[in-house]
């Protein structure tokens, strides 16, 4: 008979996920995981695979937190501007959170892997998808409602906000203050509802 499991596997994979999240995927050895995880070598083997299969579910979960947390309120029915507003903040609050500025696992793991990685690849451009189809959909019931004013199609925006987000991740990382962030997402959302006044077509851009 096999013996039963003598460690709970996913308080594990969170506490790996902590560690790969602080340090990255390059800089966590295995020794370093199975000390901060509570497990023996073998049991992380046996487990999760080897140290590539076990960063790869711990940013699957990662991801899957993210989306339930921050993503999933602006599918809600309803979701409008408000929700939007609301995720920024949310987001502000999620960067600010840790001491260390350990920024997004995500975009951590993205810029260190995915130009050689592409199952590392796969996740990122999965999880943008996400982000941008979450942010078209409150866009949309947003335009519907009146209460945005640009122009621009709700996808492009979406793009538009996944950029930002990212941005915010960034000067997060790179020690920005919470009047910092708030002032980049407050300018970046501008772009919804421009003055009619001022908004000029392409040609008109283009003249001198």
């Amino acid at each position: 008979m096999a013996r039963p499991k003598e460690f709970d596997a996913e308080t594990a994979l969170l506490r790996a996920m902590e560690l790969f999240w602080r340090q990255g995927f390059a800089a966590t050895s295995l020794s370093q995981l199975v000390a901060v995880m509570g497990i023996s070598r073998q049991s992380l083997y046996d487990t999760y695979g080897d140290k590539n299969r076990l960063f790869l579910a711990a940013l699957d979960r990662y991801c899957a937190d993210l989306a339930a947390h921050l993503l999933a309120p602006l599918l809600q029915p309803g979701a409008g501007l408000a929700a939007l507003h609301q995720a920024s903040v949310a987001l502000i609050d999620f960067l600010l959170a840790f001491p260390e500025r350990r920024a997004c696992l995500m975009v951590n793991s993205a810029m260190e892997m995915a130009p050689h990685d592409a199952a590392v690849a796969a996740r990122a451009r999965a999880h943008w998808q996400g982000m941008e189809q979450a942010f078209a959909a409150a866009l949309r019931t947003a335009r519907a409602r009146g209460e945005i004013a640009s122009p621009e199609a709700p996808e492009n925006l979406a793009r538009f906000l996944v950029g930002m987000a990212n941005g915010l991740i960034v000067a997060a990382k790179s020690g920005a203050d919470r009047a910092a962030l708030s002032d980049i997402a407050r300018l970046g959302a501008g772009i919804l509802q421009p003055d009619p006044a001022v908004i000029l077509t392409h040609e008109e851009r283009l003249s001198p």
